[in-house]
């Protein structure tokens, strides 16, 4: 599921949009509502009734008739009111669980920039608080309009069938009554929207200082970070005594308690005139009365209203910030003799974040990678080596350029089977808190144990499994904290080589294992990358040396390519890289490769 932002151009409509899905169940609820409402203002008609019939009339046959409408009616009402209860939270249930699976349909569609400036907090926030507050404001929505239906009934009998004179009284009251609902309302409408904020704040903060928790205790900054907390905590709680003091200047109680007590003083005045009768003032005050257990109602549901349409605000700003990826050409075949030629046309590509003045990172960066090449990416921290084999994956998209991969522009391949064909292997290594065999099997969920024992082995896996106790079914715990730096890359290399990809880009991917075992990977990779592409982010020397073909970036554009012994003669910057390492002969051309941009 796609969030269209076109279609829902507010999040009111988005909102509606998911309770039309529900719509029999909405209109369930709404008859409920109707049927509770008109059951309540009858029942005090009904007892004044009876007064009338026993006192006045002693009509006994009457008496009996009415005392079993007022019972059936009071029976009726409590199993409305249960039913109506019990389909208004199965709708919100109902509304929570559509919402939260386009959340997370939503949110996995989303391009990899989308990530650079939202918050895991913030996100596991909307994710879980906010759908559940939506959750309450729908399943209380009823209770919202409720008490206007009631309002309207009750001034409809007065005048009807009642006492005019006394429904002329009220009125007035009404008006205040409404009013001082619309000021609560709109008085407590910043706190309900502030306590959200506060609320994804201390996620943020709790999942940072939790995640970070080496970080923390190595710089021995668990003070800062209690400090940190407790700013969000007080934070929070400032605005919930700012929202606590709006609601005890909730009004609408007290102007409902003064009108029903005039009222009953001017009842009583016409019953001394001979010109109400006694049932009638009973079902009249009585009418009135039942007017306190809604208005004590709308206290919460106003308070659950607001909040909710701040939740939902809040979610479809997220949903609704940055496109969704989109898959073209879906009966786009992958070719059976796709080669992997690689090939960039003046691409230049920055960081904007929703800011248009960022510098490149990339700029105008043109060069080919044959078929089956194995090719090395070096040069200094930052100048975009990272960033280049992104956008070969469409992590990113370019601002200008042009990436082909045997001729073919990437953006016609569908994301998914773009992505299934390269193998990717960062240098920042993320492994889900599951076994070693669903991690190994995550790009592949149907491959044997056989299978991933296989490459378990050729990427040197297999030897320090067989330490664990419960060996490939071992948890890494959060992040892979259980296995070195070593055994993490080595369970993503056997990640990639499961997918058996037609271009593997290494990013890095063996600067936390040590030489020997370096040197057995390197021996399983040899067959393993034979007849494909490979891109290597590396500074190993000997990985360097070995490339067919070496791409030097400084400040996002290539200075120099060419072989190993080349660069050494031609490339100023290349020696530099390696200047530590060898015993470098002289430059015998000062500069025999430069780009000029």
């Amino acid at each position: 599921m796609n969030l269209d932002v076109k279609k829902y151009r507010s999040y009111k409509r988005w909102f509606l949009f998911h309770l039309y899905k529900l719509k029999y169940l909405v209109l369930c609820v709404i008859i409920g509502i109707t049927i509770l409402t008109l059951t309540r203002t009858l029942i005090p008609v009904v007892i004044g009734n009876i007064i009338d019939n026993l006192l006045l009339l002693q009509d006994q046959a009457n008496l009996i008739i009415m005392i079993s409408i007022g019972l059936s009616l009071y029976l009726f009402r409590n199993a409305m009111d249960y039913v109506t209860m019990m389909a208004g939270h199965y709708l919100g249930l109902k509304t929570e669980q559509n919402m939260r699976k386009e959340f997370f349909d939503t949110i996995q569609l989303k391009p990899l920039r989308y990530y650079d400036s939202a918050r895991t907090g913030d996100l596991q926030a909307l994710a879980t608080n906010d759908l559940r507050v939506i959750n309450t404001m729908v399943s209380h929505g009823s209770f919202y309009i409720y008490p206007f239906f009631q309002v309207v009934m009750t001034i409809f009998l007065l005048i009807e069938f009642l006492d005019f004179r006394l429904a002329l009284i009220f009125i007035p009251f009404i008006l205040l009554y409404i009013y001082f609902i619309l000021y609560y309302r709109k008085k407590v409408s910043p706190y309900a929207s502030a306590r959200l904020r506060k609320h994804s704040n201390l996620a943020v903060v709790l999942q940072d200082s939790i995640t970070g928790a080496a970080v923390v205790r190595s710089f021995t900054a668990e003070k800062m970070e209690r400090e940190k907390f407790s700013r969000a905590v007080y934070a929070f709680r400032d605005n919930w005594i700012g929202e606590t003091k709006v609601q005890s200047k909730y009004y609408p109680m007290l102007v409902l308690y003064i009108a029903i007590g005039i009222t009953f003083l001017a009842s009583c005045v016409f019953v001394f005139q001979s010109t109400l009768t006694i049932g009638d003032l009973a079902a009249i005050n009585l009418l009135l009365i039942t007017l306190i257990d809604p208005t004590n109602t709308l206290f919460w549901a106003t308070n659950d209203m607001m909040i909710g349409f701040a939740a939902s605000s809040r979610l479809y700003i997220a949903l609704s910030r940055e496109e969704s990826e989109h898959s073209t050409n879906k009966d786009f075949k992958w070719a059976s003799d796709f080669k992997g030629k690689i090939e960039f046309k003046n691409v230049t590509f920055s960081y904007r974040n929703g800011d248009e003045s960022n510098p490149p990172i990339l700029k105008n960066l043109s060069f080919t990678i044959e078929p089956y090449q194995r090719v090395a990416l070096v040069g200094p921290t930052g100048c975009g080596k990272t960033t280049l084999v992104k956008l070969i994956l469409r992590l990113y998209e370019p601002q200008k350029g042009t990436i082909l991969l045997d001729g073919v522009d990437i953006r016609d391949y569908p994301l998914q089977i773009l992505r299934r064909h390269i193998g990717y292997i960062e240098q920042d290594i993320y492994l889900f808190s599951r076994s070693i065999n669903e991690n190994i099997a995550f790009g592949e969920q149907n491959a044997t144990q056989e299978d991933i024992i296989e490459v378990a082995k050729l990427a040197q896996v297999d030897e320090f499994v067989q330490e664990f106790p419960k060996k490939y079914n071992t948890i890494v715990g959060e992040r892979g904290t259980r296995l070195s730096g070593g055994e993490k890359q080595r369970i993503a290399i056997a990640q990639a080589f499961l997918t058996n990809p037609e271009i593997i880009i290494l990013d890095d991917s063996v600067s936390a294992i040590d030489s020997e075992t370096e040197e057995k990977i390197g021996r399983a990779m040899k067959n393993i990358l034979k007849n494909r592409t490979t891109l290597i982010i590396t500074h190993r020397l000997h990985t360097i040396r070995t490339s067919d073909k070496i791409i030097v970036l400084k400040h996002g554009k290539i200075v120099a390519e060419g072989n190993h012994n080349n660069l050494l003669q031609s490339s100023e910057d290349y020696r530099r890289i390696f200047g530590k390492h060898l015993l470098l002969p002289e430059l015998t051309i000062k500069k025999a490769y430069e780009v000029e941009k």
